[in-house]
């Protein structure tokens, strides 16, 4: 790929790591553009995937060219569609099912890396079991920690468990709420992976392994949390959007991105 092409930052405005990770490419030269999903809804669409590709006019005057595209680095948890904030809450959530989908069909047809790609195929969705991605980190190699599905939050959270993830509630079509033993509440250490690379201790002889597991989970980048189990860590949860503001985390991710540019 040429230098010449820009990463592209889809991130909320108060996403502070958002800031840093463009901060960190600017300074080593690299364009960047940035737009929220308030900024994508309002811009002006040229779509055409089996044609010439997307070109997107921000309300900033900006213009993106699938061409001048390198990477995504896509933050987004959900989509805000100001222009129908008081409609009628059938007509809003029509709006944003019709908008995600063309903002993932964008994603999804680029020839370049997005991390992470929006949609619910990924193992880790909350649309899917937790056996799921239990059962990936085993095949590679990576031991996992207890956790108990739980069929309400009676069973769960007023059991005296942590919800994984942080809510107390089930959340989406996730109706078996995931719960660990609250024993492990603020003993979590962090591994980030970026690519083949791994920042954090808990990866530490096993930065292959984790490397693999979030590939296999159809990520470019996530957080991996571990608790301690005598001279080994366990795995027991898995974050698709994790922080990333932090200097040396912060550093690792522009090498990642840059090195697509």
């Amino acid at each position: 790929m040429g230098r010449g092409r820009l990463a592209l930052i889809l991130a909320a405005a108060d996403d502070a790591s958002a800031d840093a990770v463009g901060r960190g490419l600017r300074e080593r030269g690299c364009r960047v553009v940035r737009a929220g999903a308030a900024e994508l809804a309002l811009a002006g669409w040229q779509h055409a995937p089996d044609g010439d590709g997307t070109r997107v006019d921000l309300p900033d005057g900006t213009r993106l060219d699938d061409r001048d595209i390198g990477v995504v680095l896509n933050r987004l948890d959900g989509i805000d569609l100001p222009q129908f904030a008081r409609a009628p809450a059938e007509d809003r959530d029509y709006a944003v099912a019709e908008f995600s989908a063309l903002l993932a069909s964008w994603l999804n047809g680029l020839d370049v890396p997005v991390a992470n790609p929006p949609g619910g195929d990924n193992a880790w969705a909350a649309s899917l079991h937790p056996l799921g991605w239990h059962a990936l980190a085993a095949a590679h190699g990576l031991a996992t920690g207890d956790f108990v599905v739980a069929s309400s939050v009676r069973g769960g959270a007023c059991a005296g468990l942590e919800r994984v993830g942080g809510s107390a509630f089930p959340r989406g079509c996730d109706v078996a709420g995931w719960y660990r033993p609250a024993s492990v509440g603020g003993a979590v250490s962090w591994a980030w992976v970026f690519g083949e690379a791994c920042v954090g201790l808990p990866a530490a002889g096993r930065a292959e392994s984790c490397a693999a597991f979030v590939r296999a989970l159809g990520l470019g980048y996530a957080a991996l949390g571990f608790v301690p189990d005598g001279a080994a860590w366990r795995l027991v949860e898995v974050a698709p959007r994790p922080p990333l503001d932090g200097a040396h985390v912060t550093a690792r991710c522009v090498d990642w991105l840059e090195g697509w540019l």
